[in-house]
């Protein structure tokens, strides 16, 4: 008789010889599925490991600048990790921010996140996120330009700083750090979004920017510690080449608004400068071109001269940057002082690389009197000093001059005219030309009188003090 294969089977298993169940468990299954998995796991995950990436450089560039719009050069190694997800890992690399390739900035280390469905082969990686971690960056202030128009212009991929550092280098090797870098830069349901937090001059600064894809972009920058904060406000219609609208900005209690439409030189409408102290209106221009520099009309309706000086007179031995560069005409309706309320005063501003030129100084002050004077504050030299000519007349004299508690003046009319200069590290006048009704004073020791209580009552605590005009009107008083 003719046993089947299947009779045999079925027997060995009624008498127990070979039972699965021994052998298969559940246990045993979720192990078995486990392990297969892993296996594909690793094999998926750790294949690009062994992708020669440094012979295909040019195809990490190329999705690079299709991905984040950044032209790149690597110069370094290219690695893969897998942790904490899998990421490409590019050393020594060259960021092109312009069309010219010799204007690059170079970074040590990129992180590129890819997606992780899309790594069987290099030219199917897809990059997401491009980091900066650690890093500490060079730019050079003109990169600033290039820099806006990428954060603008690219739609896709996500950019991200991790406690990295900028450091900006100019021309003239003068040095600006911004510290502790986090920034995300992200897009969503067409709106391009950036946030950052850094660090400068030990002061921590938020940064948010919101592009609303073919719509309005708003800019905002605060200092909590200062409490201080900027808003940029830019139009629909606004483009790189050519920017329009409005700028605002808190600072040292006061508000500045500015209303601005151009590309490299701006034009300047329809803005102010408030605070408790002053209201003004602002109109001009601005250049933003290699150098910078300004052309701007400053009309003040009034301004309480000795209330401003006492609350910014805090700000002791100020610096003008040599960056600032520009004329400022500044007219003045009406000024109090403890002269008097100045009428119509009118003054040219011109900074030139860290100097202040004051001049064309007019003011109508009370009793048919008048100041004219012109100014040098030139602070760029190895001994900073102040060159001045002041001219002072007067219709009504003696009157005047009750306002500073001097009674004993008998003369209706007069003229004081005085040029000379002071020595603002030592706090020194130095007269040079003292005249009187037009005679000029030529007695050394009554010069010398004049030039130690200018030295004591004025100047003897700090140079700002020369606008202090209490202890002008002090001076004044000892003299006479």
């Amino acid at each position: 008789m003719k046993v089947t294969p299947t009779k045999i089977i079925k027997q060995l298993l009624k008498k127990k010889i070979f039972n699965p169940q021994q052998f298969i468990n559940k246990k045993f299954f979720f192990i078995s599925v486990a392990l297969i998995f892993l296996t594909f796991f690793l094999v998926y995950f750790l294949k690009p490991l062994y992708f020669d990436y440094n012979t295909k450089k040019d195809i990490i560039q190329k999705k690079i600048s299709d991905q984040f719009k950044l032209k790149t050069q690597i110069n370094g190694n290219i690695s893969y990790s897998l942790i904490p997800s899998p990421t490409i890992i590019i050393e020594n690399i060259k960021l092109n921010l312009a069309k010219d390739s010799s204007n690059t900035v170079e970074v040590k280390k990129v992180l590129i996140r890819t997606s992780v469905n899309k790594i069987s082969s290099i030219n199917q990686l897809e990059f997401k996120k491009i980091i900066f971690e650690n890093q500490n960056i060079k730019i050079s202030p003109s990169h600033l330009r290039q820099i806006f128009a990428f954060f603008t212009y690219h739609k896709k991929g996500q950019v991200i700083f991790k406690n990295s550092k900028v450091i900006f280098r100019d021309n003239q090797q003068n040095i600006i750090n911004f510290e502790n870098i986090n920034l995300n830069d992200k897009f969503k349901n067409d709106k391009h979004v950036i946030n950052a937090k850094l660090n400068f001059s030990n002061n921590d600064i938020k940064i948010n920017f919101k592009n609303l894809i073919d719509s309005e972009k708003l800019l905002k920058i605060k200092i909590p510690s200062l409490k201080q904060n900027l808003e940029i406000n830019f139009d629909k219609q606004s483009t790189l080449k050519k920017l329009s609208g409005d700028l605002k900005l808190n600072i040292f209690n006061s508000i500045l608004l500015l209303n601005f439409k151009g590309k490299d030189n701006f034009e300047i409408s329809n803005s102010y400068l408030r605070n408790k102290y002053l209201n003004s209106k602002i109109n001009g221009k601005i250049s933003f071109k290699n150098p910078f520099n300004f052309n701007l009309n400053l009309d003040i309706n009034q301004i309480n001269f000795r209330n401003l000086y006492k609350n910014y007179a805090s700000i002791k031995n100020p610096k003008i940057s040599k960056k600032i560069n520009g004329t400022m005409n500044v007219k003045i309706k009406s000024l109090e002082t403890l002269f008097g309320k100045l009428k119509d005063t009118q003054m040219k501003l011109n900074f030139q690389n860290g100097d202040l030129k004051i001049t064309g100084i007019t003011a109508k002050l009370p009793f048919d009197s008048s100041l004219n004077s012109n100014l040098q504050i030139l602070l760029n030299n190895k001994k900073p000093i102040i060159e001045y000519k002041v001219n002072f007349s007067s219709a009504n004299a003696k009157k005047f001059l009750r306002k500073l508690s001097i009674y004993d003046f008998s003369q209706k009319k007069a003229n004081w005219y005085s040029e000379g200069v002071i020595d603002i590290k030592n706090r020194k006048i130095n007269i040079k030309k003292l005249l009187k009704d037009q005679v000029r004073i030529t007695n050394k020791n009554q010069i010398k009188l004049v030039e130690d209580s200018f030295n004591k009552n004025v100047i003897d605590d700090e140079i700002v003090d020369v606008f202090d005009t209490f202890k002008v009107k002090k001076f004044l008083k000892e003299i006479y």
